[in-house]
This record gives C-alpha cells, structure tokens and sequence, in this order.
C-alpha cells in the first residue's frame, strides 16, 4: 500500500474472555482488525487479508485521522506503510469508541489522543 490515508467509514468494537478488538473496515471491506489477546497480552494488527503482524510501537488520534506507527517487519507483512494514516469518516461516537479501545488494546504503546478534557500523552 501507498503512503495515503485510508478511509475508515464503519467500526466494530468486541470483547470477549479471550480478546479485545476494534475493526476497522470501508465500504464494506475489513481495513484492519487491532486486538489484544489476553493469553499472554499480546497486541497485533491483522490485515484484510488475513494476514497477522505485531501492533504498532506508537499511534495518534487527533480529531479524526489515525496513525499508527509500525516496525518495519510488521509494515511489511500486513503491507502497510510504517506510518500508516487512515481517517475515521465516522460520527463522534463512533471516534470515542475508536479512543476507549486503543486505550486498552495499545496500552504498551505510546499514543497522542484528543479527548474531551483535553490531550493525553504517554
């Protein structure tokens, strides 16, 4: 994939004993799955096609665009850029949604986000 962002129009958020995940998809197509797997709390990313890579090392969410930020190994295998943009084209719900789950899911990793108290840093 090229450096361009992505579009975002429809999300999912689910949890279950096992795992914690956010989907991410557009025009009725699986973008990206991110997920937290409790079974040794590991976070990774799986692309459309299936395809399962580490979850990236930092990520941003500012207002409606995304960043997440992979090694290069795993930019590779999931055939995104290593700084990958998407922009979430999706109510504020939907991006409060967005925000709670990466919280949990990426809680190892850096992050930048918007709330509505303001920005946190990690």
């Amino acid at each position: 994939m090229n450096s361009t962002q992505l579009r975002v129009d429809r999300i999912d958020v689910w949890q279950t004993d096992k795992e914690h995940t956010l989907s991410l998809a557009a025009a009725g197509a699986h973008v990206m799955l991110i997920r937290l797997r409790y079974d040794g709390w590991v976070d990774e990313v799986i692309n459309g096609a299936g395809t399962v890579a580490t979850g990236p090392g930092a990520w941003t969410l500012i207002g409606q665009g995304l960043t997440l930020e992979f090694d290069p190994h795993a930019a590779v295998a999931l055939g995104f850029p290593r700084d990958c943009r998407l922009y979430l084209d999706v109510d504020a719900d939907a991006i409060r949604r967005v925000r709670a789950a990466l919280l949990e899911i990426l809680d190892c990793a850096c992050f930048v986000v918007d709330t509505d108290e303001g920005r946190l840093t990690s």
